[in-house]
């Protein structure tokens, strides 16, 4: 793996755009009535994302076992998303960008623990009937 400094501002835009895109849903969440799972309501079981919402929920209340209990890879992919978003607003601050390459073996190997990590998430949900 490599990691590359380049020098230069990354462009902002995207991220104010999602920023204002994530202020504006957690600004009308609470008024919102609570959705259903359509995949869930046809099949029976859960889907992929069962329970993020409650996972998010249970972590603007501070409840970091209530996010485990609804979806544990949500907080992994909480956690994920902060650590982003922080490098990317370090990097527009001091002006460098950081770029990470990797060889074959390395992208095998991540994007079979993704597609691990994400199976036995679901199974989890399948199991413990979320």
């Amino acid at each position: 793996m490599k990691l590359k400094i380049i020098k230069g501002k990354h462009p902002l835009s995207i991220h104010i755009v999602w920023l204002v895109i994530l202020l504006s849903i957690l600004g009308i969440y609470r008024y919102l009535p609570p959705s259903t799972c359509i995949f869930h309501r046809v099949t029976g079981y859960p889907c992929l994302s069962c329970g993020i919402s409650r996972a998010v929920e249970a972590l603007f209340a501070r409840d970091f076992i209530g996010m485990l209990y609804y979806n544990p890879l949500a907080v992994l992919f909480c956690a994920g998303l902060f650590f982003f978003s922080l490098l990317k607003l370090i990097e527009f601050i001091f002006g460098f960008t950081l770029k990470l390459s990797a060889g074959k073996k390395v992208l095998f190997f991540v994007r079979m623990s993704l597609l691990i990590s994400v199976v036995a998430n679901w199974l989890f949900l399948v199991v413990t009937k979320r």
